[in-house]
C-alpha cells in the first residue's frame, strides 16, 4: 500500500510538472496554410510593400474573415472571463509604490484592496468565468460566479463538442443550477450582478477577441493561433466596455484582479522563435468602433519585423509596422507610454474609470500615445474588403 501510495503521488506530480511545463511552452496551433503567389519576405522582417501586397490576396483576407467572424463565440475549450469594475475599487496610483514598509502595513489592515494597488493591480468586484479549469479537474461546460471570496458554480445546457464554438449569447444555464432566474446567459448575469444592458450597438462585453499570426514556416506562409492569451472582458458599473488589451496569463482560476501592465507577447515571440518562423503579421480584432484602435495598456508588438492590424467592428483597419529599434529603443517608447499613462490618471485622482468614462479625456489620451507610437510604427489605415 505505501508503495502506491508512494509511485501515485509520484505520478501526479509527474502530471503537474508537465501542464506546468505546457503552461509556459504551450504550443502553437496552425490550423490554416495559405494560398499565396509570394511566400519568401526578407529574411529579417518585413517591408511595408510585403505587407500591403500580403494583404490584398484574397486567401489572406479569408482567413481573417473566418477568424472575426468567431468573435462573439467562445470555443470548446477556451476560458472567457468577465469582470465587474467599480468606481470604490479602480485606484491605480503609483505614488504608492515609494511608500514605506511601515505605512504599506499599516494601509494593508486599514483596506484589504490595498495589496492589490500596491502590486500593481487593480481588484474587480465580482467574476464570471466560463469553461474554469485547474490541474486536476476541468469544467468545460459550466460557469463559475464569484464574489470575494465566495464562488458558485452553475451547470451549462449547452454542450460543447471538442472543436465547437458557440454564440456567447445563446448559452443556456442548466435548469436546476439556474433556479427561478432565466437560463439564458445575458440575463442570468444580469439577475447575478453584472449590470449588463439589455443590447449594444457597438462594444458588446460578450464577445471575444479574435485574430491569427502570419508567418513565414521555411517558405510556406501559415497562420498560427498559439494559446498564449485568455479570453476577458471587464466591464464598469454602467455596463460598458473597459477595453485594456490582451490577458496573457495562465491563471485558470475564477478569482482574477486588473493587471495594470501591458501584454507584451512574450510567449508568442518565444513560440515564434523557437520554431524557426519568420513573423510577418499578427491581426486582431478590436471590439468598438473606434479612430485609433488603441487598447488603453497595449501596444502592438514592440519589437523590430513585425506588423500588427488592429480591425475593429466597422472593418476599419489601422496597420502598425515596427521600425528597425535596438531592444533600448522599445524600452524607451515603453517608458515613455507609462508616464504618459501616469500622468492622464493623475488628472483622475488616480481612478481608472475616471479616464474611461470621459470619452474626450479618453481619446485625448489615445491621440497622445498615437503620436508616441509614430516614432517607432509605420502607421496606416486599411479596410477590410
Amino acid at each position: 500500500m505505501f508503495t502506491g501510495i508512494v509511485l501515485l503521488i509520484g505520478i501526479l506530480m509527474l502530471m503537474r510538472t508537465q501542464l506546468i511545463l505546457n503552461r509556459k511552452s504551450p504550443p502553437v496551433v496552425v490550423r490554416s496554410f495559405l494560398d499565396l503567389s509570394i511566400l519568401t519576405p526578407v529574411t529579417h522582417g518585413v517591408t511595408p510593400g510585403f505587407i500591403v501586397d500580403l494583404l490584398g490576396k484574397e486567401s489572406v483576407i479569408n482567413a481573417i474573415k473566418n477568424d472575426l467572424m468567431k468573435a462573439g463565440q467562445i470555443g470548446s475549450k477556451e476560458l472567457w472571463r468577465l469582470g465587474l469594475l467599480t468606481p470604490d475599487q479602480d485606484i491605480f496610483d503609483p505614488r504608492l509604490y515609494h511608500l514605506s514598509r511601515q505605512e504599506r502595513i499599516k494601509r494593508s489592515l486599514e483596506d484589504p484592496s490595498f495589496r492589490f494597488y500596491i502590486l500593481g493591480k487593480i481588484p474587480v468586484k465580482r467574476t464570471a468565468v466560463l469553461h474554469s479549469t485547474s490541474y486536476f479537474n476541468a469544467q468545460f461546460n459550466s460557469l463559475v460566479i464569484t464574489e470575494g471570496h465566495s464562488s458558485k458554480n452553475y451547470g451549462l445546457s449547452t454542450k460543447m463538442k471538442t472543436g465547437d464554438f458557440t454564440r456567447i449569447r445563446d448559452i443556456q444555464i442548466e435548469r436546476a443550477s439556474a433556479g427561478d432566474r432565466s437560463r439564458f446567459l445575458p440575463q442570468f448575469l444580469q439577475e447575478n450582478g453584472f449590470p449588463l444592458k439589455e443590447s449594444y450597438t457597438d462594444g458588446d462585453p460578450l464577445t471575444t477577441e479574435r485574430g491569427g499570426t502570419i508567418v513565414n514556416d521555411h517558405g510556406k506562409i501559415i497562420v498560427i493561433y498559439p494559446k498564449y492569451f485568455v479570453q476577458r472582458r471587464l466591464v464598469d458599473d454602467e455596463g460598458n466596455l473597459v477595453y485594456l488589451g490582451l490577458d496573457e496569463n495562465f491563471d485558470h482560476g475564477t478569482m482574477f484582479e486588473v493587471n495594470m501592465q501591458p501584454s507584451v507577447s512574450r510567449l508568442l515571440l518565444h513560440g515564434i522563435s523557437s520554431n524557426g518562423y519568420i513573423p510577418i503579421l499578427r491581426y486582431r480584432s478590436f471590439p468598438y468602433v473606434s479612430d485609433f484602435m488603441l487598447p488603453i495598456l497595449d501596444t502592438p508588438i514592440s519589437t523590430s519585423g513585425w506588423a500588427e492590424l488592429f480591425i475593429d467592428t466597422r472593418g476599419k483597419a489601422k496597420l502598425f509596422i515596427a521600425k528597425e529599434k535596438i531592444e533600448a529603443e522599445w524600452y524607451e517608447m515603453m517608458n515613455r507610454l507609462k508616464q504618459l499613462l501616469y500622468s492622464e490618471l493623475a488628472r483622475t485622482d488616480y481612478h481608472l474609470l475616471g479616464l474611461t468614462k470621459d470619452a474626450a479625456h479618453l481619446n485625448e489620451y489615445l491621440a497622445k500615445k498615437q503620436e508616441i507610437l509614430a516614432d517607432y510604427y509605420i502607421i496606416q489605415d486599411w479596410e477590410l474588403p
